[in-house]
């Protein structure tokens, strides 16, 4: 059953390049650069939930953007955590004159530092609003997969809200 599980999420992190919004892959090999109205590609701000902590996103292209997030781990007590991901878009959700919500999805790896050392692997799910006027970013994620290095514990999952400051 773990090997099942492993090898179907696998196969599902290796198809999310083929399946994000605006994929040039099958055009060519370039990557376009992105516009965005606040001239920054670049997002540092708070993420409260598991991890709860510092975040830092920079967008590579108008469909991959890769994170990292140092914090304080609160499902399990007295550990620190890392974690890292790269999210590619699948779809913008339009929502009227306020522009558009993007739904992107992404392996994630979490470093789980205290008493026990933890690894997660984490395929992650996230929905964000940029404000046009404003450089402020909102986004709420959550993710499921798999955790290495404690026994019998092999179930894993992230998730919460955060704000980011867009520069």
């Amino acid at each position: 059953m773990k090997k099942t599980a492993l090898l179907i999420l696998l196969v599902v992190l290796l198809a999310m390049p083929l399946l994000a919004e605006g994929n040039s892959l099958k055009n060519d090999r370039e990557i376009r650069t992105l516009q965005v109205p606040q001239d920054g590609r670049a997002k540092i701000g708070l993420l409260m939930g598991m991890p709860s902590g510092v975040t830092f996103g920079y967008r590579f292209s108008n469909w991959f953007e890769g994170n990292v997030t140092a914090g304080y781990n609160f499902a399990f007590a007295q550990s620190a955590i890392i974690s890292a991901n790269g999210l590619f878009t699948l779809v913008n959700i339009p929502i009227g004159d306020a522009g558009v919500m993007p739904l992107s999805l992404g392996p994630q790896m979490n470093f789980i530092l205290g008493n026990n050392f933890y690894m997660d692997a984490v395929a992650d799910l996230r929905l964000e609003y940029s404000f046009p006027d404003i450089p402020l970013n909102l986004f709420g994620e959550f993710g499921f997969g798999f955790r290495f290095f404690n026994g019998n514990d092999w179930i894993a999952w992230n998730g919460g809200v955060g704000v980011r400051y867009i520069f």
